[in-house]
């Protein structure tokens, strides 16, 4: 069996490690991320003020 050589250039290619190729993440990337953050705490946030007035409105009920 024969092995085919194989170019340095293209060895260096096919083993490049795959963190070489990492960018940062541009101003518009970190800007929608944030946003997503500040919309998920805002759900959050009513989810649990609409269970807190459900809790009250359940333990006001019964005393009238």
């Amino acid at each position: 069996m024969k092995k085919i050589k194989e170019s340095s250039n293209a060895y260096f290619l096919r083993t490049r490690p795959r963190f070489l190729d990492w960018e940062p993440p541009t101003a518009e990337q970190l800007a929608q991320e944030v946003q997503a953050r500040r919309d998920a705490k805002e759900r959050e946030l009513a989810k649990v003020t609409r269970l807190e007035k459900e809790r009250r409105a359940a333990k006001q009920g019964p005393r009238k």
